[in-house]
């Protein structure tokens, strides 16, 4: 069978969100199936996709719409899709944002004029990402049509539905973790000087990064022996190396950029500080808790279904800086407990993760015609 996947994830060289697509199209090709993938030019060119192409992957680049490619697409003049088409794809897998598959005016057309079986992976959403009852209306009657839909978390799959007020066809499947441990790694050492770090694009809007500097800039966490660092890039790095000067933490937090392998991440930090405003289920997240580390969250996707509040972590119930605080607060009046709560995190994270998740989102996205 010829399967098209399109990611609608750009901006980045590679995501956390890539992930699950990449890994049901390996799958898929393991089987002798054929499997095409449009994706925009960063993630195109990334060595991620080296065993996609290997096993014999197609992959299809694109940009992002600009000013004019809108104006053409939205009058139907322009498609970035027409290379794709002409593969012929059978089944058709869009991964990303709930809205996307309407707010691209060219991907929405060549959807809904797709005569095969449509699938969506929604990696992430929020209250504010589906807007205004045309959109509703379109995404309604786009996802109603689809042969399955795929959330991380029961929170998104739940959040979709009342956005769109309807009973979907959706199976709930948990981001994969790229290599599983079966142990958890070495505690860091002692307490002296404790780790944190954060790993997520640098991207205020979603990630918070700003709001957790804010809540570690006062004089009570100043006096206190720790560090930061931040993982991750994209379009706020400057920002954030402003917000670090502006409230003087300079000997405290540095900006590491990408760092691909989370085991050497995970070696010598303590806790990992994950706060954001919009989420699916975060790879990082999982990532760190296969390593043995506890981390604070915020009560966002499936973070917080994950992660269990004073026993595999500290789950925060907002973003705004004085609630981060007061999480912050009450991790480091618990930090003796902090080994323990890793093991417990590693527990947690092997139970959630099935071990064949390959088969099983094979066996979704494909059903009986593969």
């Amino acid at each position: 069978m010829r399967i098209g996947i399109i990611s609608t994830v750009g901006d980045y060289s590679w995501a956390g969100s890539e992930e699950m697509w990449k890994l049901f199209a390996i799958e898929a090709l393991r089987r002798g199936h054929s499997i095409a993938a449009m994706l925009q030019t960063p993630i195109a060119q990334s060595e991620e996709l080296a065993e996609f192409r290997v096993l014999g992957g197609v992959v299809f680049a694109y940009k992002p719409l600009n000013r004019v490619t809108s104006r053409t697409v939205s009058r139907g003049w322009y498609s970035r899709f027409r290379r794709f088409k002409r593969w012929h794809p059978e089944v058709v897998c869009v991964s990303g944002p709930p809205a996307t598959p309407y707010r691209d005016r060219d991907l929405y057309r060549f959807l809904r004029a797709h005569t095969g079986g449509r699938v969506f992976i929604i990696q992430g959403n929020a209250e504010w990402y589906v807007t205004g009852q045309a959109e509703r209306d379109a995404l309604r009657a786009l996802y109603r049509s689809a042969r399955r839909i795929i959330c991380v978390s029961r929170d998104n799959a739940e959040l979709l539905q009342r956005q769109l007020t309807s009973t979907l066809p959706i199976t709930v499947l948990p981001n994969p973790i790229r290599t599983r441990l079966e142990q958890p790694l070495a505690w860091p050492g002692d307490l002296e000087q404790v780790r944190f770090a954060t790993v997520g694009r640098y991207d205020v809007g979603s990630k918070c990064q700003d709001r957790v500097l804010q809540a570690l800039g006062t004089s009570q966490w100043k006096e206190r022996n720790w560090r930061l660092d931040l993982f991750g890039s994209g379009p706020d790095e400057r920002y954030l190396q402003d917000v670090i000067r502006y409230f003087g933490l300079e000997d405290r937090v540095t900006l590491r950029g990408f760092e691909r392998d989370f085991m050497k991440i995970w070696m010598d930090h303590h806790v990992h500080i994950l706060i954001s405003r919009g989420e699916g289920l975060a790879l990082a997240l999982i990532e760190s808790m296969f390593c043995g580390r506890p981390a604070v969250i915020t009560r966002t996707g499936g973070n917080h279904e994950l992660l269990r509040d004073d026993k595999d972590g500290f789950v925060s119930a907002g973003e705004d800086p004085e609630i981060i605080r007061e999480v912050l607060e009450r991790a480091w009046l618990n930090r003796q407990r902090w080994s323990e709560m890793g093991e417990t995190a590693f527990q947690r994270a092997n139970e959630w993760i099935p071990s064949d998740l390959p088969v099983r989102l094979f066996q979704t996205i494909c059903d009986s015609e593969c």
